[in-house]
């Protein structure tokens, strides 16, 4: 079942006391400066409510409400960008859409993985992040809302700026494809388009854990025995299973690119509520020889062979993880070498989203419609499942490579 929808209103929010002079100017930093444009949609499920009547005209003023008073403290998103180096902060507000959704959560609920997208109205997903910020909500919600007060611990500081300072020289924005929800990759005039498939792929604890055991008796004479987190257990099945989409007359070379959050890997660190894309990519590459050994056909690979090749995935992340926070690290943050083959994760786990209260409760479901970067080969977003301890993740390759993709993992998850 397709779904429609429906914009029922667009209205501009505003900050609900206008910013000071002495803040007009929000100077972008360094790493703002050479990011690509993006945007990522988070949709967030909340359960029906008991008492579902006639309070949704409520709610919406109440979210408005709450929504102009939160701009107040992050007030660079309520303007403009001028020139990729500073944001003129002119209130002009976000745009906020209301939404009427034809269809049923029962019926969505049946293939929510293929019908994501649909949910986004059109108008709010083809709108250029860097100069319009907007929030989309839809209107099918009838429960009432509290108005919530910014607490001085979730107010926003600003010191990216003054930590990467920006240079003239990257007044222009980076070269390449705002990224949308395209359907399929932009390529060369010469060859056909090819379809973007996105796959949601969930692992759960059990199986995350049992290899987080594993890796963990093979690491026990490197980085003092720590165990492996979650999320580099997930990035090191996804990679053996992207790496041997290669062919072997293809690059020798398949780079992974994991972002990484700078805050607390300063010297000193920041806090949690450091406004700006404080995040640098990794760089960790798969040598040859490595390669050479993830393409060779399952029936020669041994479970100990395949704990050995993840382990030294890990080995290689935290490595490149490492050089970063001890500055050995050269800023890398647009793109890539011909010739290569690039892999981009990302991941949002432990950032909170299921404990986000807008007055509904909390979120039985939070996931996005993901996106894909011209240029890039495949994406992969991370993020908690409701437990807290499982990963749901979001791919995006071309149709032929998730094809391959998707045999791979489930051959590789058979074998651990």
């Amino acid at each position: 079942m397709s779904f429609t929808v429906e914009v029922i209103s667009k209205e501009n929010i505003k900050p609900s006391t206008p910013t000071s002079y002495q803040l007009k100017n929000y100077s972008l930093s360094l790493i703002d400066q050479h990011l690509l444009p993006s945007f990522i949609p988070v949709l967030l499920f909340y359960p029906a409510a008991a008492d579902d009547n006639n309070q949704h005209g409520d709610s919406t003023s109440i979210l408005k409400r709450s929504l102009s008073e939160t701009l107040v403290h992050f007030y660079p998103l309520a303007g403009r960008m001028k020139d990729n180096i500073v944001v003129d902060c002119n209130d002009q507000g976000v745009e906020f859409f209301e939404v009427k959704v034809g269809g049923t959560m029962c019926d969505f609920l049946m293939k929510p993985d293929e019908q994501l997208s649909g949910l986004l109205p059109s108008e709010a997903v083809c709108m250029i992040y860097v100069r319009e910020a907007q929030t989309t909500i839809p209107a099918s919600r009838t429960t009432s809302i509290i108005s919530p007060s910014v607490s001085s611990k979730l107010r926003p500081t600003f010191e990216s700026a003054s930590l990467f300072p920006p240079i003239k020289q990257l007044i222009s924005p980076p070269s390449g494809v705002t990224p949308t929800l395209l359907d399929s990759y932009p390529s060369e005039e010469s060859k056909p388009v090819s379809k973007i498939i996105r796959k949601r792929f969930v692992f759960d604890a059990i199986m995350i854990n049992s290899v987080r055991e594993k890796l963990l008796a093979l690491m026990a004479d490197k980085y003092k025995c720590r165990r492996p987190t979650r999320v580099e257990v997930v990035s090191a099945l996804i990679w053996k299973s992207f790496v041997k989409l290669a062919t072997p007359a293809e690059s020798s070379s398949v780079t992974v690119r994991h972002a990484v959050n700078l805050r607390k890997r300063l010297d000193p660190p920041l806090p949690d509520v450091s406004f700006g894309n404080l995040i640098e990519f990794t760089s960790a590459a798969i040598e040859e020889t490595s390669r050479k050994t993830t393409t060779q056909g399952t029936t020669s690979s041994t479970s100990s062979k395949l704990h050995d090749e993840l382990n030294e995935f890990v080995s290689q992340l935290r490595e490149s993880i490492s050089k970063i926070q001890k500055g050995d690290h050269d800023f890398d943050l647009e793109n890539t070498e011909n010739g290569e083959r690039h892999l981009w994760m990302s991941s949002w786990c432990n950032f909170g989203f299921y404990d986000i209260d807008f007055g509904w409760g909390k979120p039985i479901w939070v996931t996005t419609a993901a996106i894909m970067f011209a240029g890039s080969e495949g994406l992969f977003l991370m993020n908690d499942t409701r437990c807290g301890e499982g990963i749901e993740v979001w791919g995006i390759l071309v149709e032929e490579d998730m094809v391959k993709f998707q045999h791979n993992l489930s051959e590789l998850l058979d074998r651990i």
